[in-house]
């Protein structure tokens, strides 16, 4: 029977995924709403969203996520993989949620990975092309700096030739995250700063400055 089900919500999926318009937006919000931990009042999810883990996704008013966005969530699993956990002081929720406030624009082909856990706050944009992850392999086992195992890149290879870090990122209110940018697990951009086009942002970005570089920094502080 649950075999039965699974394969009727794959073709529904098929169907709705792709369709264009406003019957296709209906459609998808309708899906999503019984999917979602929590799905906001006017929010658009668009042609080709895929949302894996629905259940620990918490979607806010007047979201917008645009075609062919990727949004993953839900706890990493260990298995016999390394997985080093490192706290964000700054991260309110638990790891595997993904927090998407209100106002907030997730534009084409971004990746939001949730696994270690991941927060955007209110009236926040993440342009096309952009990449947030809280959950990456890691070349070495941070718990052991004496462990000399050459450690795979790979989610195929055994688990015990994998090494991860899950770390919460968090945008706060009105970040922008600019075209192709990529943030990294543990990272924080601060309230109304921006991110430039191109950069890798590791660590804390003050509020209300504009950062740019790999790894970014701020440039200068927004008037």
């Amino acid at each position: 029977m649950r075999k039965a089900r699974d394969i009727l919500e794959s073709a529904w999926l098929a169907l709705i995924l792709p369709m264009p318009g406003p019957v296709g937006d209906r459609l998808r919000r309708a899906y999503y709403r019984r999917r979602l931990r929590h799905l906001g009042d006017d929010v658009r999810i668009d042609v080709g969203v895929q949302i894996e883990g629905a259940e620990h996704v918490s979607i806010g008013d007047r979201v917008w996520i645009d075609k062919y966005a990727v949004l993953l969530a839900g706890p990493p699993r260990a298995g016999k993989r390394k997985l080093i956990r490192r706290p964000n002081p700054d991260f309110a929720f638990n790891e595997g949620d993904l927090v998407v406030g209100p106002n907030t624009h997730i534009a084409p082909h971004t990746v939001i990975n949730g696994h270690g856990g991941v927060q955007i706050d209110g009236s926040t944009g993440v342009a096309s092309g952009a990449k947030i992850y809280s959950l990456s392999h890691h070349h070495r086992n941070l718990a052991d700096p004496d462990d000399d195992r050459l450690y795979r890149f790979s989610p195929l290879a055994p688990d015990e030739d994998q090494a991860l870090i899950s770390s919460p990122v968090v945008l706060r209110e009105g970040a922008a995250i600019g075209l192709n940018a990529v943030v990294l697990p543990g990272s924080t951009v601060g309230r109304d700063a921006w991110v430039a086009v191109g950069s890798m942002v590791l660590g804390t970005i003050p509020d209300r400055c504009i950062a740019s570089g790999s790894p970014a920094a701020a440039v200068r502080q927004r008037a």
